[in-house]
């Protein structure tokens, strides 16, 4: 039989290339395996057909008023499964304040709603935990990062506003008002 020859043979520094990588899902740690099922179905279980995913969270907090409480509830469950890991605090802190935001956003009317498809807080905390389980100490240091810089955004948010309201307050009281016509 005669075999064909190719640029590879007549080449002696080229290399053949690789068979073609078959793609397949992600590989997940048995531990997991259920935390990345809810975080699947709450968070892009379903794709569109530009290629969005999306979830059951975005779907249920269509709902007014009970909905980003029940995908809130709903996405507890990852946080439970981390603290059964034995995950550190501030990386469940930082998973709750994931949770916070999906749910104090997701609360806005239409904004919110939208937000509440974008963000996936599900995911993001499932990525935590299996980020945590493969490198505890850099996932460590990114936590109180983002810890600090919540806490730091949410003091601001309240500060601020008492701010302004004492010194709009004091201008008031201070000097009395000039209205005199002559």
């Amino acid at each position: 039989m005669m075999r064909e020859i190719s640029g590879t043979d007549l080449d002696p520094n080229s290399r053949p290339s690789p068979p073609p990588r078959v793609v397949t899902g992600e590989v997940i740690d048995p531990r997991l395996a259920d935390v990345e099922a809810v975080a699947r179905w709450l968070d892009y279980g379903f794709t569109l057909p530009g290629g969005f995913r999306y979830g059951l969270d975005g779907i249920i907090g269509l709902i007014p008023g009970l909905g980003d409480l029940v995908g809130a509830l709903l996405s507890l469950y990852i946080v439970f499964r981390a603290w059964q890991l034995g995950i550190p605090k501030v990386t469940i802190t930082r998973m709750v304040l994931n949770i916070g935001i999906e749910a104090g956003v997701g609360a806005v009317p239409i904004i919110g709603d939208l937000f509440d498809f974008v963000f996936k807080a599900n995911r993001r905390n499932y990525e935590l935990v299996r980020d945590h389980l493969s490198q505890p100490r850099r996932r460590n240091r990114l936590d109180w990062m983002f810890v600090l810089a919540v806490t730091l955004v949410m003091l601001a948010a309240i500060a601020l506003p008492l701010w302004v309201l004492a010194t709009l307050l004091g201008h008031l009281g201070s000097a009395p008002p000039r209205w005199s016509l002559f």
